[in-house]
């Protein structure tokens, strides 16, 4: 008669056990690492999606500094002359303040340097019948700089770079202004300023020097 099998005892199953785990550990410590070249994989340049936010189109993006006589016009922002208001020139425009009416909104244009064999040069605006002109209140902490005092009487001007440094009024400026529109057809007398428009208000203007006068 065959004799019964022998119960498993306890230590041999904990044994088992131990065994396993011992071999895991090791398959766990011979798995590799990554290398330096994959460590240093640049990251993808893949640009990141777009926020939906709009660009600012050209018309909406501030102008560049002009040269004081630039010989050119600066280029307006694309703009049905023939409908509506004017708009303002977001920026800073070689210009002539042209008008302002009671409310104190300006009409301002933009201006060259013209210079001709033995003359000393002049501003010129459009030729007649052209519309493009600007139209913008002016801010009531208008920075207006003159370049031959508040009065008029002396110079007041930078030699370094012909711009204006008598600090004047709001008051001084539009009188100005009005003064020279009301002699028609005398361009002459419009002066030559860097006029800066910010949100669609004149917030500053510095008249420029120059032997010509207008």
């Amino acid at each position: 008669m065959t004799a019964p099998a022998a119960p498993r005892r306890p230590g041999v199953a904990l044994a088992l056990l131990a065994a396993v785990a011992l071999a895991s550990g090791c398959a766990a410590e011979t798995t590799p690492a990554p290398s330096p070249a994959a460590a240093s994989t640049p990251v993808s340049s893949t640009p990141a999606p777009s926020t939906g936010a709009p660009d600012p189109t050209p018309a909406s993006r501030p102008a560049a500094t002009p040269e004081l006589f630039g010989t050119e016009f600066q280029a307006a922002p694309e703009h049905d002359w023939s409908k509506g208001r004017p708009p303002p020139f977001e920026g800073v425009l070689r210009g002539w303040l042209t008008d302002v009416d009671d409310n104190g909104v300006a009409e301002y244009r933009p201006i060259r340097f013209v210079q001709r064999d033995g003359e000393d040069g002049h501003f010129d605006g459009p030729e007649e019948g052209d519309v493009v002109r600007y139209m913008a209140p002016i801010a009531e902490d208008v920075r207006f700089l003159a370049d031959s005092g508040c009065d008029g009487s002396t110079q007041t001007y930078d030699k370094a770079t012909n711009l204006g440094t008598e600090s004047c009024t709001r008051e001084t400026l539009i009188a100005n202004v009005r003064e020279a529109a009301s002699l028609t057809g005398v361009e002459g007398l419009y002066r030559p300023a860097l006029i800066t428009t910010e949100n669609g208000r004149i917030t500053k203007v510095v008249e420029i020097f120059w032997q010509g006068g207008g």
